[in-house]
């Protein structure tokens, strides 16, 4: 580099690390494939969206199916295989019309990124999550793919599964959700999402799995009782009981946890009335739990009418589980 200045060298080095730079870049776009990604049109035919949720940007739908049934389960914990036999210690056996997607997400994706996807639209919908459950912890994969949802590309390694069963409240009803979302060997992303609708006069409420009650006090330190009914003198009804059966299991699975029970109501009536009426039901329901076997000086009933109301619903007639 005679007769060329320091600034004048340093430029051209500057210039050749900048052209192999370049040379390196393209080598790695011819090795590195492209991401394959899918459009509505490739959906299978007769497919369609559903109302409440959206899919995941660029997957497509590779099954559908819309049927009644009289014999939906609805798995509320993990399966476990014992001799053989597959066995669900929390289930439901349901009836009504069921829509069933099964959903392929792009190349390179996770299957936590469509489990993720569908339950955050559950933020914008009144519901009651009923189970979850996410790898291992959601016990054998096989079991789901060929036992509970009959569909074989289901099935792929327990740490890449993703399970969620919800109730959603909707102006036509009650709706109950399954979403399990897996990584199979081959790479390939599923989602399954299982829509029921059930049969008019066959709707009943169903108890919350415990181990997902002990969950959502630990991460939330709240527990949500909707669809409890009172009498005109704020007792707790017998016929709605059966609602608390998933907190006594929970409470007698975790006997040191403390709650306060709070009750929510909201009406015209003038708010120290409001607040006494809360007061009242919230110890009815603490009542019905100390009657179960929980010891009382782990319950403590507050009422503060319509002054604190939980997340759903505005408040309105509800009690809360909150931890002490």
């Amino acid at each position: 580099m005679l007769g060329l200045t320091f600034s004048e060298v340093v430029v051209s080095k500057l210039m050749k690390i900048i052209k192999m730079i370049r040379l390196l870049l393209f080598a790695c776009c011819l090795i590195i494939p492209s991401v394959q990604a899918y459009e509505s049109s490739e959906d299978v035919t007769g497919a369609s969206e559903s109302a409440l949720f959206q899919r995941y940007s660029q997957s497509k739908i590779v099954a559908y199916n819309q049927l009644v049934t009289a014999d939906y389960l609805l798995a509320l914990g993990a399966p476990k295989t014992v001799n053989g036999v597959m066995v669900l210690e929390y289930s439901e056996r349901l009836a009504g019309d069921l829509t069933r997607i099964t959903y392929q997400a792009p190349d390179d994706y996770s299957s936590e990124d469509m489990f993720v996807h569908f339950s955050s639209q559950l933020n914008q919908l009144s519901h009651k999550v009923l189970f979850e459950c996410h790898a291992r912890k959601c016990g054998s994969s096989n079991e789901w793919a060929n036992r509970i949802f009959n569909i074989r590309k289901l099935y792929g390694p327990e740490r890449y599964q993703h399970y969620l069963a919800v109730q959603i409240d909707t102006q036509q009803g009650p709706l109950f959700v399954a979403l399990y979302s897996i990584k199979r060997g081959n790479k390939r992303v599923y989602t399954q999402l299982d829509l029921l609708k059930p049969q008019q006069g066959s709707f009943r409420e169903l108890s919350v799995n415990p181990d997902t009650v002990l969950a959502q006090f630990k991460q939330q330190g709240i527990f949500e009782l909707a669809n409890l009914e009172f009498d005109d003198q704020d007792k707790l009804t017998g016929n709605t009981t059966v609602l608390l059966d998933s907190v006594i299991a929970a409470l007698q699975k975790s006997s040191r946890l403390k709650l306060y029970v709070v009750g929510h109501l909201r009406t015209d009536q003038g708010l120290e009335l409001l607040q006494q009426r809360s007061l009242t039901r919230a110890q009815s329901v603490v009542d019905v739990l100390v009657q179960s076997g929980i010891d009382s000086q782990r319950l403590s009933a507050q009422g503060v009418g319509p002054l604190a109301p939980v997340n759903q619903g505005g408040g309105v007639d509800r009690i809360g589980l909150v931890v002490q």
